[in-house]
């Protein structure tokens, strides 16, 4: 029987990757999306349209929802990529609101809505552990593991709530900003000389789904090649 997923950022990078991986494997994809033709071109029947950047209406948007789902996969981010002195406050402000508090604030409003046995992965990041220049950024997703773990014992025993964070990921728009002498230096000091790509990471997404997932709950797996280790 096909399962129901919802997923942000299903329109590029990681949740696109992710949402088309699901829609192969024969489950539904109900994208989260900001603008309609978003989820057109994933060929979605149905889509749930909201802005993270609006953390009432998201709140609003996930409550209406009716679900049922089979798990929420939140891949939705952004990055300013400056330190704390040269980052505005409303900057901030709209960083935390996306990577932050609209995913908290959908979680909870998802709330008896996903199956028994069902599961939310949220995108993290190595920067949560490692911190790096972008000082928010690496807030946020301190938070999102944080999350991960109170949300985790609350929903247990029907829902798992699992983190995955990646280091540098090629094929997303952050990377995409990087340049290649930067990029190049930064993979000399991985153990494993390489960085993650966009279909390992759903390729480990869809197995905490599955069978293999099914134990893992609360916990954060990595995916940076050795470079954190914890």
């Amino acid at each position: 029987m096909a399962r129901i997923h919802l997923v942000s950022g299903a329109s590029s990078g990681i949740g696109a990757r992710i949402a088309e991986e699901l829609q192969r494997a024969g489950d539904e994809v109900v994208p989260v999306v900001r603008r309609a033709e978003d989820a057109a071109k994933l060929g979605a029947t149905r889509h749930l349209l909201c802005d993270f950047a609006d953390p009432a209406q998201t709140q609003s948007a996930f409550q209406a929802f009716a679900g049922p789902v089979d798990s929420f996969i939140n891949a939705a981010g952004i990055a300013i990529g400056k330190a704390i002195w040269d980052t505005a406050p409303g900057d901030i402000g709209n960083l935390m609101n996306v990577n932050l508090i609209s995913p908290m604030l959908a979680c909870g409003a998802l709330r008896g809505k996903i199956n028994p046995g069902g599961a939310i992965i949220l995108l993290s990041s190595q920067s949560a552990y490692r911190g790096g220049w972008d000082d928010a950024y690496n807030a946020s997703k301190g938070g999102i593991n944080t999350f991960i773990k109170s949300l985790a014992m609350k929903l247990a025993p029907d829902v798992r709530v699992i983190g995955i964070a990646p280091g540098i990921v090629i094929g997303t728009r952050m990377t995409a900003g990087r340049q290649q002498n930067d990029l190049e230096r930064i993979k000399e000091t991985i153990p494993l000389k390489r960085f993650a790509e966009v279909g390992e990471v759903a390729a480990m997404t869809l197995s905490l789904l599955g069978p293999a997932g099914a134990n893992v709950t609360g916990a954060v797996i990595d995916m940076n090649g050795g470079n954190y280790l914890r």
